[in-house]
C-alpha cells in the first residue's frame, strides 16, 4: 500500500486536489506523522503487483485514520490498470467507500473520468498511474445530494410520449403496478414515486374497476413531487396528493392520517442511507390487511455482473442494490406475508439494444424487444421469478 515516494506526493496530483476542495497540506499518506491540522483526506498507493481485495484492509485502515468525515480517499493505482483491475478495487473498497472518480494523466493534461462524462484538467509533470477518488457512502447517499441530483435529472427521468422507448418506459411501470392485482384500493401510496407512473398507473386500474382512488405520493426532489402531480393531472387521477421526503422519514401517512390500502415502491430501496429505518418507513404505510408491491435493481443479474467486473464507475444505487432475498426476509420481519414474485426488465444484451434503438434507430425495434420483454416478464411470473437472473429488475407483493 505505501508505493515509491514520487507516487504518493500530493503535489504531483495539485489539480486533482484543487478540482475535489482538498487542502494539500491536510492529504495524508500512511507513512506522514499526525497532524495538528485536523483531519482532511487520505492518500495511499496500490502497486501494479498488489491483489485489490488483499490490499484493500490496509487503505482502508489508513482511510478511517486519516480521512475526515467529509474528505477524499484517493488511492494512486501505478503502472497503466485496466478497467478489471480498478473495478476489482472499487469493489474492495465498497461499502465504506463508492468510487466517484479516476484520472489519468495523459499528454494533454490529466483526464478525469465520471458518471458525468470526461474532463481534462491541467497537466502535472510528476503524476503517474491512475488516481481513485472515493468518498464515504453516506456522504454519497447524503440528503441533500441526492436532492440535488434527483432534481437535475428529473426531467430525463420522466418519459416523452411519442419518443423511442417511451412504450417500453410506460410498460415497465405499468407492469409493476399490475403485480397488485385486481384491486379497487381506495388509498394507495407511492412511496418514492419519481415522476409517478408506478403510483398513477395502480390508480387507473383502480378506477377501471369501479374504484374511486386517492393518490399519495412522495420523492425527496420537489421536481419529481411537481411532475408526479403534473402527469397524475394529464392521465386523469383527479385526487392526488405530492409531498417531499425520504424513506426514512416518509411524510405518508403523517400524524392523524390513516395508513395505506396498497403501497408501491419501484427503485428506490436501493438510494437508501440506512436500510432498517427505510424498511421501517415502508412498514408504517401500509394498512392492516394492505398490499405492498416492492421492486428495485437485481445486482446479481447477467448484465449487472457484467459491468461490476468490467465498469470501475457505476452508479452508487448499482452498488446499494440489494437481492429480493434480502428484501423478502426484511418484510417478513415485519410481519408481511409473501405471495408473489418476478423478474420484468431483460439483462444483457436487451438493455443495450434499447439505448441503441432509442438513440440511433429510431425506434424501429422497440416493437420488437417490447414483445420480448412482456413474454419474458410473464413467463417469469408463471414461474414464481424462478430465472431471476436473466432479469436486471426483481417485483414482490406481500401482504400485511
Amino acid at each position: 500500500m505505501s508505493g515509491a515516494p514520487g507516487e504518493l506526493a500530493a503535489s504531483a496530483w495539485a489539480p486533482v486536489l484543487e478540482e475535489l476542495g482538498a487542502r494539500s497540506d491536510r492529504v495524508r499518506t500512511p507513512t506522514d506523522p499526525p497532524t495538528s491540522g485536523g483531519a482532511g483526506s487520505a492518500l495511499a498507493a496500490l502497486p501494479e503487483s498488489a491483489d485489490p481485495a488483499a490490499a484493500a484492509a490496509a487503505i482502508l485502515d489508513h482511510a478511517a485514520r486519516s480521512a475526515a468525515p467529509d474528505g477524499w480517499l484517493l488511492v494512486v493505482v501505478t503502472g497503466s490498470p485496466s478497467d478489471a483491475r480498478l473495478a476489482a478495487l472499487r469493489d474492495a473498497l465498497w461499502p465504506e467507500w463508492h468510487v466517484s472518480a479516476l484520472y489519468t494523466p495523459t499528454p494533454g493534461g490529466i483526464e478525469r473520468r465520471s458518471l458525468d462524462g470526461s474532463r481534462t484538467l491541467r497537466s502535472s509533470a510528476d503524476a503517474r498511474g491512475v488516481l481513485v477518488a472515493a468518498r464515504r457512502r453516506e456522504i454519497v447517499l447524503a440528503p441533500d445530494a441526492t436532492v440535488a441530483k434527483f432534481d437535475k435529472n428529473a426531467a430525463g427521468w420522466n418519459g416523452v410520449p411519442g419518443r423511442p422507448g417511451y412504450g417500453h418506459f410506460r410498460w415497465m411501470r405499468r407492469f409493476v403496478a399490475d403485480m397488485a392485482g385486481e384491486h379497487r384500493a381506495r388509498r394507495i401510496l407511492d412511496f418514492g414515486c419519481g415522476a409517478g407512473w408506478v403510483g398513477i398507473e395502480a390508480a387507473l386500474s383502480s378506477r377501471s374497476r369501479g374504484g374511486s382512488p386517492e393518490l399519495a405520493a412522495f420523492d425527496p426532489s420537489p421536481e419529481m413531487v411537481r411532475i408526479t402531480e403534473e402527469n397524475a393531472r394529464s392521465a386523469g387521477v383527479e385526487r392526488c396528493t405530492g409531498r417531499t421526503g425520504f424513506g426514512e422519514d416518509p411524510p405518508f401517512p403523517a400524524a392523524g392520517e390513516a395508513a395505506f390500502d396498497l403501497v408501491l415502491s419501484s427503485g428506490v430501496v436501493s438510494f437508501a442511507r440506512d436500510r432498517k429505518r427505510w424498511f421501517d418507513g415502508l412498514d408504517r404505510g401500509v394498512a392492516p390487511g394492505g398490499t405492498l408491491v416492492i421492486g428495485d435493481i437485481h445486482p446479481g443479474s447477467k448484465g449487472m455482473m457484467r459491468r461490476r467486473r468490467e465498469k470501475p464507475l457505476l452508479p452508487i444505487r448499482e452498488m446499494n442494490g440489494m437481492r429480493r432475498e434480502e428484501a423478502r426476509a426484511e418484510l417478513e420481519r415485519r410481519g408481511f406475508r409473501f405471495q408473489a414474485w418476478s423478474g420484468y426488465q431483460l439483462s444483457d444484451p436487451v438493455p443495450q439494444w434499447n439505448h441503441l434503438d432509442a438513440t440511433r434507430l429510431r425506434g424501429l425495434l422497440g416493437p420488437v424487444l417490447l414483445a420480448w420483454n412482456r413474454r419474458a416478464a410473464a413467463s417469469s411470473l408463471a414461474r414464481d421469478g424462478a430465472d431471476q437472473d436473466r432479469f436486471d429488475s426483481w417485483v414482490m407483493r406481500f401482504v400485511r
